[in-house]
């Protein structure tokens, strides 16, 4: 599905990411971990266009998209969330879900904004399908930024979800929740977001990463330390050392 080959972005001197050699396959849920700084969110933002990489190679589905801007890798089938949420915080919940259809669409946002929602260039039905898989169909007319911070995190799986993706990039989506809130969107991501369509997930909280991924890859000062089964990566005296150690209670 996704292939990155020798991989690098650089700031100026700071090389963010080092000859990362990375794929996922088809169907499968990769997890991407490592300390603050090692290059996670930057290895998602090469990716999705936000930026170019300086060297390598990375292609989806055997197709070379390369310094594509983000545009054009969104049409192709990839969808993402952020870190730091962004979706519209004056529009409803309805109006962020349908809106995220743009990519889909002919005229992209500004078209899709000057029409109503059920016109032909929103589909209306798949925008309450989507709410109700996330459980927020009841919260259609409310405003984004009334909304708390767990139904905010799945409001942007919501928007990811809305056009139909084959490839899922989640960016930390259970930030700053608690235990039982962690566990909530583990389980919608293993039963909602996963089955039909691949997946990368960066997170910290290791219950989250434990409990959904088929596959782990490890970060440390932009390059890859480790690579393979859950179970073996998270044993590893290495990762251990540079990621998990104190951290490990603390992120829980």
């Amino acid at each position: 599905m996704l292939a990155l080959r020798g991989v690098e972005k650089r700031f100026g001197a700071l090389a963010a990411l080092a000859e990362v050699d990375l794929k996922v396959a088809c169907g499968e849920v990769l997890g991407i971990i490592g300390p603050n700084g090692s290059g996670k969110t930057t290895l998602l933002n090469t990716v999705t266009g936000v930026y170019a990489p300086s060297a390598g190679r990375i292609t989806f589905q055997d197709m070379d998209i390369t310094g594509w801007k983000g545009h054009r890798i969104a049409r192709l089938g990839v969808a993402r969330t952020f870190q730091n949420i962004r979706l519209f915080p004056t529009m409803t919940v309805f109006q962020n879900v349908w809106a995220a259809q743009h990519s889909r669409v002919s005229g992209g946002l500004f078209g899709l904004l000057r029409s109503r929602p059920g016109r032909a260039c929103g589909d209306t039905r798949r925008v309450e399908e989507v709410l109700e898989q996330v459980g927020l169909l009841r919260d259609r007319e409310v405003l984004a930024r009334r909304l708390p911070l767990p139904a905010r995190r799945r409001l942007e799986v919501a928007r990811a979800l809305t056009v139909d993706a084959k490839l899922v990039l989640l960016d930390e989506p259970a930030g700053g929740m608690t235990p039982a809130e962690t566990a909530d969107m583990a389980r919608l991501i293993r039963e909602v977001v996963a089955p039909g369509r691949t997946c990368v997930v960066i997170e910290h909280k290791m219950a989250l990463i434990a409990g959904v991924c088929t596959r782990l890859c490890v970060l440390d000062f932009g390059r890859k330390i480790a690579e393979g089964l859950p179970d073996g990566v998270l044993a590893d005296a290495r990762v251990r050392e540079v990621y998990l150690g104190a951290d490990d209670e603390r992120d829980a």
